[in-house]
């Protein structure tokens, strides 16, 4: 099998999607790595070390899909990629459909077969490849959080971690799966006092039995939502339904409510957004303020530590890349492997993924039906 790895161009973005680890692995498996000039430069990981794990560096991103089987990426292709999904390689990749109508359609009118990474699911539910990311994502936006607060940043000139005889500042974070934890493992790390907000009573319990006390779980309600928001210094955004868009939780009325120079951090902006003011930005353009609070929406936050990033998202795709090039018959692999059945996104012109089709409007068809 030929798999490309070609160089990201979304604005700061710094990961690639395998190390050299990985295509020295490959090699040795048989397979062919395609692997676009300087694709990991910025995460650390030079051409000479692809070409020396046996990997052929490629000199155009056009080559880069044309040449290739399978394309492993990092984030969802841009509009100068979409003409090489017509239909193109196989591609797996993070995708958030359900926030990109216009990728969607390209996929679909090029009848492309697509996977993403965000949508591999174990039978327990668990989300193998995005676990990583979202852990990475939670630790980001506790810190940039707390660093958006200070003056210089327009910020209200809260520190974390307050000092003697001050009191600490004030984290609100909402949903308590892998990245809410993160993040308020490392708010509460800097010193802050930290209040979790979860709707799963099942997941409360269980945070509650695991992280450190002075971490407060309590019931995601609109009561709640209302007070807690309030009292926020920082706001972390960690809202998740698999392959759907983020429910708006916090309305513009409850941002208001906040004190002016207090920082919201939407870590679910790449499946549209928990909060109703958010909207995206990017490394080169991170901030802006609406209702008198900093907004921090970056849609790749891992992108900004890309070597830490590109080790654990690799590692964990890796296992389930080497099961989807297991056959040349794509059809056979996905009859015979569950998690990556269920991260299909399109199919040859059909969209497999319920939320996606319902949010678009395409008619839905299970991945089952066309196997």
């Amino acid at each position: 099998m030929i798999i490309g790895i070609p160089k990201e161009i979304k604005a700061g973005e710094g990961r690639v999607s395998l190390t050299p680890v990985n295509v020295e692995d490959l090699v040795q498996m048989g397979h062919n790595v395609n692997i676009e000039h300087e694709a990991g430069k910025i995460a650390g990981f030079s051409d000479a070390e692809y070409f020396k794990a046996g990997g052929k560096i490629i000199d155009s991103k056009k080559k880069t899909y044309s040449e290739s089987e399978i394309v492993v990426k990092v984030k969802d292709p841009f509009a100068e990629e979409f003409n090489y999904f017509n239909p193109g390689p196989i591609l797996f990749s993070f995708l958030h459909l359900a926030a990109n109508k216009e990728l969607t359609r390209t996929f679909v009118n090029g009848k492309s077969i697509t996977l993403a990474f965000e949508s591999v699911e174990l039978e327990n539910g668990q989300l193998p490849i995005l676990i990583p990311m979202s852990e990475v994502a939670g630790r980001i936006g506790a810190i940039v959080g707390s660093n958006l607060l200070s003056i210089k940043n327009k910020g209200s000139g809260v520190l974390l971690g307050g000092s003697s005889g001050v009191n600490p500042g004030y984290v609100v974070v909402l949903g308590g799966g892998t990245a809410g934890k993160n993040a308020a493992l490392v708010a509460a790390g800097l010193g802050a006092q930290v209040t979790i907000l979860e709707k799963n009573n099942k997941r409360i319990r269980d945070l509650n039995d695991i992280l450190p006390k002075e971490i407060t779980v309590i019931k995601s309600n609109l009561k709640n939502l209302r007070e807690y928001v309030k009292l926020a210094d920082l706001l972390i955004g960690t809202v998740l339904i698999p392959n759907a868009k983020a429910p708006r939780i916090i309305s513009r009325e409850m941002v208001k409510s906040m004190r002016p120079g207090s920082v919201i951090v939407d870590i679910s902006i790449d499946q549209g957004g928990c909060i109703e003011t958010s909207r995206p930005t990017s490394h080169d353009n991170p901030t802006f303020i609406e209702e008198g609070i900093t907004h921090y929406c970056v849609t790749n936050m891992p992108g900004a530590y890309p070597r830490t990033a590109t080790e654990a998202l690799s590692e964990n795709l890796f296992p389930y890349l080497v099961d989807l090039i297991s056959d040349e018959d794509i059809i056979k692999v996905l009859k015979n492997n569950a998690p990556l059945r269920k991260s299909v996104n399109t199919f040859k012109g059909h969209v497999v993924l319920k939320p996606v089709a319902d949010e678009f409007g395409y008619p839905y068809k299970p991945i089952e039906e066309l196997l």
